[in-house]
């Protein structure tokens, strides 16, 4: 994943948000979600099908690949437990929180979000999230 940009991240993490109906995303529906151009969308699309995280056929909807779920959950989790903690243990109001979790996933570690994952657990608060 460390080869994956912001950007790419943040494209594999809405393609899995728009797709989460089994369905796939559409091109158009991307670009209104990050509220970029339909061609921005299909240069990215064209960067993450030669990393193997999408697959997509001319004029049909993109669909992630094993990998790209796989990359697009791992972040979905983080996000989860750092929204957690900003909320349930700092206080800081929802809309911020997810606002901060969204910047900070994709700069974390692992071996920090894991210890803040199991500071929730061993403090017996929940986190919608599978393990880290």
């Amino acid at each position: 994943m460390s080869e994956l940009s912001v950007a790419m991240q943040h494209y594999l993490e809405t393609i899995f948000d728009l797709s989460s109906q089994g369905t796939g995303a559409r091109v158009s529906d991307i670009a209104a979600r990050l509220d970029v151009s339909k061609a921005s969308v299909n240069n990215a699309i064209n960067v993450l099908t030669e990393q193997g995280y999408v697959s997509r056929k001319k004029y049909q909807v993109v669909n992630l690949t094993p990998a790209g779920s796989e990359v697009a959950h791992f972040l979905e989790n983080k996000h989860s437990v750092l929204k957690t903690l900003f909320v349930r243990v700092m206080g800081v109001p929802d809309p911020v929180a997810d606002l901060d979790a969204c910047a900070i996933e994709h700069i974390i570690s692992l071996e920090t979000i894991s210890k803040i994952h199991a500071f929730l657990k061993r403090n017996e608060i929940s986190v919608d999230s599978e393990e880290i």
